[in-house]
């Protein structure tokens, strides 16, 4: 029986949702002044200088014009300000959001950014605004998460409960993702724990039963594992992107990630090859996968190149996802297989997304399966978690007396990881590990306790 990868969850990036800046008529010049601002914001925010962000963020906002822009750039310069420690500027500058009509009001109530504003005298005053904001809005903020699990992944030094503590999250609170203080945590770990590798990520669901939902998950390396680390050399080329097709991979992701957020995605999201990431039954997606299947077949090579060459990780992931539109499933998983270690994690998610949904649609092994069990212990969950469905599909395919040969090799290697994945809260990663424990074991328990007794019971080989 198949089984389904859920999909209906994302990663959110760092700070809110940003709108689309459009210049008037009238001012074009101020229009692309306020952008070329917010992007220096963003550089200053991904490198945790806060105190230039929070001017750039600020000059961003006086140079555009009245609108959601203006205010979204005086919020994210309020949040950097209070990063920077300097209380008295944020809730001037964040006066000056709700002032212009800035109202997502429970984002900003449980934002961490601006914890320290808390305790001031303005910021109840400054939340009531935002609220009076959001009566007379003209639509619905993107939906606040309420926080239901924590889990704590490739560490023998740090647990679960450790982590709540150091991140100071409560399960069953909202929670808003902030990259910085996320990133900040990161390094603290690291520092504390002596660790190779620590990376904190937000899942969020925005779809069926869990919508509205998160989940945090820190994956770590502790520094004698730290061979978990091994991936291709960064590539430093730049190759031709051909007949435009990843920009316009890039422009069809875009479109769907807004539709996404505004809950305007449609319901028929099919497509017709065996990955599709949100589909194209929406009016202002259905041209795109038309263009995909006419000219992708022509240019296999150059987007293989593209996967192999180029400097930009956004570029090798939009390449991966276009080799989906290779004539056969064969040649999809002969062109991707080679990269499943990239060194980038959002790429390596991308060659796996690929790479599973193309095995789950066949009947026969299309990837060596030793490459993919290796991959089940790459650092981070959006590795571990395709990488353990892809795994199961294989499995599925095997026949009956290779599965049997390949049953203890695969539980000395992966029993362990496997018991330990079963005890995570978050579904997509907990779900294929044990999806592969019932496969190898053809036993149907549910806990990590149960699997952790099975394991213990089962006859140490050596080899």
């Amino acid at each position: 029986m198949r089984f389904v990868m859920a999909l209906g969850v994302v990663a959110l990036g760092a700070g809110c949702a940003h709108s689309p800046r459009t210049a008037g008529p009238a001012e074009p010049d101020l229009a692309s002044r306020a952008r070329q601002l917010s992007a220096e914001a963003e550089q200053a925010y991904d490198s945790l200088d806060f105190e230039r962000c929070a001017e750039r963020f600020r000059a961003s906002g006086e140079a555009d014009v009245e609108g959601p822009d203006r205010a979204e750039s005086f919020y994210r310069s309020a949040g950097c300000a209070s990063l920077a420690g300097h209380t008295d500027a944020a809730v001037e500058v964040l006066k000056r959001a709700v002032q212009g009509g800035y109202y997502d009001a429970d984002h900003l109530e449980y934002d961490p950014e601006l914890a320290a504003l808390h305790p001031l005298p303005a910021w109840s005053g400054i939340v009531a605004e935002a609220r009076a904001n959001l009566a007379k809005a003209p639509e619905a903020p993107f939906m606040t998460m309420t926080l239901m699990g924590v889990d704590a992944f490739g560490s023998r030094k740090v647990d679960r409960e450790t982590i709540q503590r150091l991140m100071g999250l409560e399960v069953g609170k909202p929670i808003v993702h902030s990259a910085a203080i996320f990133r900040q945590k990161e390094a603290a770990l690291r520092e504390q724990y002596g660790l190779a590798f620590a990376r904190v990520g937000m899942s969020i669901y925005f779809a069926a039963e869990r919508k509205g939902t998160a989940f945090v998950v820190v994956d770590m390396v502790d520094a004698e594992d730290a061979g978990r680390l091994r991936f291709l050399p960064e590539p430093k080329g730049h190759p031709t992107d051909p007949e435009g097709l990843v920009a316009r991979w890039n422009d069809y992701v875009q479109r769907l990630q807004q539709l996404q957020m505004q809950g305007k995605l449609a319901e028929d999201s099919s497509c017709k090859v065996a990955s599709c990431v949100g589909g194209f039954g929406h009016p202002d997606l259905a041209a795109f996968e038309p263009e995909f299947l006419a000219k992708v077949p022509g240019q296999l090579d150059a987007l293989t190149a593209v996967l192999r060459e180029e400097a930009d990780p956004e570029k090798r992931g939009a390449a991966a996802y276009l080799l989906a539109y290779a004539p056969t499933n064969e040649e999809t998983a002969q062109r991707l297989q080679p990269f499943i270690r990239d060194p980038e994690s959002s790429v390596r998610n991308s060659v796996l997304r690929v790479l599973t949904a193309t095995q789950e649609a066949a009947t026969k092994p299309l990837v060596d399966l030793a490459a993919v069990a290796d991959a089940v212990a790459m650092p981070t969950a959006t590795d571990r978690n395709k990488a353990t469905y892809l795994l199961s599909y294989l499995l599925d395919d095997l026949p009956p007396d290779a599965l049997k040969a390949q049953r203890a090799g695969l539980l000395r290697q992966l029993g362990e990881r496997l018991v330990e994945m079963s005890a995570l809260t978050l579904p997509i990663n907990r779900d294929p590990a044990v999806q592969v424990l019932k496969q190898l074991s053809g036993e149907k328990y549910e806990t990590a306790d149960e699997w952790r007794a099975w394991l213990a019971r089962q006859p140490k080989t050596a080899g």
